[in-house]
């Protein structure tokens, strides 16, 4: 049985039928059907309630998540190992809207349109010297897709990048150079933005920290569109407060939603975007045609897309 965590469209379910014609396909409405329903499931598709109905699943072989990060769903990693479980994500399908976003949040920053606002709100006409991304040395942790489209867009708009991945040797890709875990940080003196995009592992937790945020010059930009806890939101906001990095712009945080009280709404050069690099879909979802193409391959017994490694995290 395929057990689905969400409302399909009837496009979208006649699909699914097509590429599993032996498979009956459920839909959990409710906590309470999930649980039930996921007794008998060879194959969920869909977060909704999975983590809460995970420890009633007795035949459950693949889970295909509709999320890019997976550190939610991998608190159960010991259960999913146990039971055998595949787990895929949705890496790749968010990447036009997430890098888009990235981008806007640069442009943004360089041109200050956030503190621009607060000034017109006062109805001020104030000219000031402003910068460019073209020209900017940016930053970026992380070489997967989202990081490759967003160096596709910021080179487009004649920025210079660099990128860091998980890997110990310095090469180059599509022209853009790639820095290792040993060489990395001393590119960080020439940088004018960095942006993470990293996964949320335990490695990765406050992986730019106020160490790093230290060698960063004071007119750098720091843009978060991976995942909240990579960054030391505390350490951040204690830097731009004093003066030691020109702003930020986060749209993922360390804790969310974030507190109405939390002082970074009041720091004017931390510009604040509520997770909406992906923003709310439905009834049709991107992902439709990804959960398709994999329901297809599992039922030709090919390997599926986006497997999800356990140690790593990703």
């Amino acid at each position: 049985m395929i057990l689905l965590m969400y409302e399909p469209v009837k496009a979208h379910r006649q699909r699914l039928q097509q590429a599993a014609p032996g498979h009956e396909i459920a839909v959990a409405h409710s906590y309470e059907e999930a649980c039930k329903l996921i007794e008998n499931a060879e194959i969920v598709l869909g977060n909704r309630y999975f983590i809460q109905s995970l420890p009633f699943a007795r035949k459950l072989r693949w889970m295909q998540s509709n999320s890019v990060g997976v550190d939610i769903i991998l608190t159960e990693k010991q259960q999913l190992l146990e039971k055998g479980v595949t787990l895929t994500c949705a890496r790749g399908v968010y990447d036009a809207e997430l890098a888009e976003h990235t981008l806007t949040l640069l442009l943004a920053l360089f041109r200050n349109v956030h503190l621009l606002r607060d000034e017109q709100r006062g109805h001020s006409w104030q000219r000031h010297r402003l910068r460019t991304l073209h020209g900017s040395r940016c930053l970026i942790l992380g070489w997967g897709s989202l990081a490759q489209e967003i160096a596709r867009l910021i080179t487009a708009l004649g920025g210079s990048v660099s990128a860091v991945r998980n890997r110990p040797d310095d090469s180059q890709e599509q022209g853009i150079p790639l820095y290792g875990q040993q060489s990395w940080q001393a590119q960080l003196a020439e940088t004018d933005a960095l942006v993470i995009c990293l996964p949320k592992t335990e490695e990765t937790r406050h992986f730019v920290n106020k160490n790093v945020l230290n060698q960063l010059p004071d007119s750098a930009f720091v843009v978060n569109i991976g995942r909240g806890g990579t960054l030391d939101d505390q350490a951040l906001l204690e830097s731009v407060r004093a003066g030691k990095l020109a702003g930020a712009a986060l749209d993922v945080f360390e804790e969310e939603p974030l507190n109405a009280s939390h002082p970074m709404w009041a720091e004017p050069r931390i510009l604040i975007t509520p997770h909406v690099g992906r923003s709310l879909e439905g009834p049709e979802y991107k992902w439709q045609s990804l959960f398709e193409e994999n329901l297809a391959r599992y039922s030709r017994g090919e390997t599926l897309l986006n497997i999800v490694n356990y140690e790593k995290g990703y």
